[in-house]
């Protein structure tokens, strides 16, 4: 049955006006099964994503344009095409317990969720699905159509929500089965360094609860790291949690670029109460590292805590 415009309305708490492709309650391009069944064995076993990365990345004069020209040649191997496994791991670590999708306290304790230089990657969809609040924000705008359209229907506010560079928009899908609410999924295209607390607001973003870095930090030139986490502290609710994934190598500089747990605490611990995860080896499920020198290269996670204010 198609959803009421009051009711997307309503779940956006945003004035909106379908596109010229409403969403009418059909659409099935993203499901919870479907992201189920492509975590089958052999995608688990396959490079964890950075593939995209071995290609010549030399820095512009704008420090978005190697990833503008990496959407335009469809370079984009770094996506994988399952939820990642970390996020899957240390998902009760990351959100806490959450109540069930058609519990009554639902609505109101789903996490905030923010992806950083997302891309066009399937965990924010696997999230939205169950009922998150995800907003990614992405500097592409190919990056923000792929991710938009394969999620649902996009719709447009009315006015347009926009603060200086940087714009927000939404896309909508039939929800999680058991649901009457439309899953709703939500981007910023625009420059992260750009994405003040102000300019959040302007947006109408929350603070928030929870952020996964899986391929941000570490795509980001070392000389804007600080600016980096700046922003990333500025848009997280206090106690809000981060799970950063990032990679130490030797072999080339980057990106990747290592991050090293000594940098993790450097550049966090201000803000920040950093907690260890994991640490992977992953040369032998990534071989092709050897071929741009590498004798070692290895994936680590973290637990970031935000720090309460004063």
């Amino acid at each position: 049955k198609p959803l009421p415009p009051v009711l997307v309305q309503r779940s956006l708490l945003l004035p909106l006006r379908p596109t010229s492709r409403a969403w009418n309650g059909s659409r099935t391009a993203m499901s919870l099964p479907r992201l189920r069944a492509a975590s089958c064995a052999a995608a688990a076993a396959a490079a964890i994503g950075y593939g995209a990365y071995t290609l010549s990345a030399a820095p512009g004069p704008d420090r978005l344009e190697r990833w503008h020209a990496k959407w335009a040649s469809k370079q984009t191997r770094w996506h994988l095409q399952q939820e990642h496994p970390l996020l899957v791991r240390y998902r009760a670590d990351l959100f806490g317990p959450q109540p069930r999708h058609d519990s009554p306290s639902a609505k109101a304790t789903r996490s905030n969720v923010l992806f950083p230089l997302c891309g066009a990657s399937v965990d924010l969809a696997a999230l939205a699905l169950r009922g998150y609040r995800v907003v990614g924000v992405e500097g592409v705008e190919a990056a923000v159509d792929a991710l938009l359209e394969t999620f649902g229907d996009e719709v447009e506010q009315a006015p347009p929500s926009v603060s200086g560079s940087l714009r927000l928009r939404t896309a909508v899908a039939p929800g999680e089965a058991g649901s009457d609410a439309p899953a709703v999924l939500r981007a910023v295209e625009g420059d992260f360094l750009h994405l003040s607390p102000s300019a959040a607001d302007a947006l109408g973003l929350p603070r928030f609860d929870a952020a996964f870095d899986r391929g941000a930090l570490v795509a980001v030139l070392p000389e804007d790291r600080e600016a980096y986490v700046a922003t990333l502290a500025g848009l997280m609710a206090p106690e809000g949690r981060v799970l950063l994934v990032t990679v130490e190598h030797d072999g080339f500089a980057g990106p990747p670029y290592e991050v090293r747990e000594a940098d993790v605490r450097e550049l966090f611990s201000p803000a920040f109460a950093v907690r260890p995860l994991q640490r992977e080896d992953r040369m032998g499920a990534e071989p092709h590292w050897r071929e741009r020198g590498c004798t070692r290269f290895e994936e680590a996670a973290y637990l970031l805590t935000r720090h309460r204010a004063g």
